[in-house]
């Protein structure tokens, strides 16, 4: 049997089967520790969003009757006047998304009438449904970042035009997540022109 004790020395996720292996305490204890290492991730996102670690949860996706993929949502995660945020994982636990995208859900007292329950006692909620955020956009716009249009709609949406206003790379994009160094990280947060990056000292220039 494969132990919590031996994944801390092996510094990896465990595989489903050894999951599986865990004693049923093992498992809690281990998706814990997991939770937390994804949440201390986010924990400059959520703390921009004016979110805490307790609301923000890992879910992993399947599909429901209709085809369609869905998460399953609590009622208590419903309940949360700041909304309740999560990002999806195998069932290994691995973050699914190299953007490491993270999915609001907004209050809801109705959500009873607009969700079915499944036999776990969770509702199910279409991801399309969802509005959708990753660290480098709020890492940029903060709280605006958040998109108010269903995750199906952003992701269909026609391109902007592209535009002179500061220089980028080109052509003009935003730039890889997995580009940004600890000093264009400062400069984001701070306000301050230090990039290497011309066009984000810019950027952050005109949008004094």
């Amino acid at each position: 049997m494969f132990t919590t004790a031996q994944y801390q020395n092996a510094r990896r996720r465990l595989s489903f089967d050894e999951f599986k292996s865990l004693s049923p305490d093992d498992q809690k204890q281990y998706k814990a520790q997991v939770l937390e290492e994804i949440r201390a991730f986010h924990a400059p996102m959520l703390e921009e969003l004016g979110a805490t670690r307790l609301d923000f949860q890992i879910k992993i996706p399947f599909y429901d009757k209709q085809a369609r993929k869905v998460v399953g949502i609590f009622a208590s995660e419903f309940k949360r006047e700041n909304g309740f945020y999560f990002e999806l994982t195998s069932r290994e636990f691995e973050p699914l998304d190299t953007n490491r995208t993270v999915y609001k859900v907004s209050y809801n007292p109705s959500f009873d009438e607009e969700y079915e329950m499944n036999e776990k006692g969770s509702y199910l909620v279409p991801l399309e449904e969802l509005r959708m955020v990753t660290p480098a956009s709020v890492a940029i716009s903060g709280p605006s970042a958040l998109l108010d249009q269903p995750r199906s709609k952003a992701v269909t949406s026609t391109p902007q035009k592209n535009t002179t206003s500061y220089r980028a790379p080109e052509p003009i994009a935003d730039a890889p997540y997995s580009e940004m160094t600890i000093r264009d990280y400062y400069a984001i947060h701070t306000g301050k022109p230090v990039s290497t990056k011309l066009w984000l000292n810019e950027l952050i220039r005109t949008n004094k």
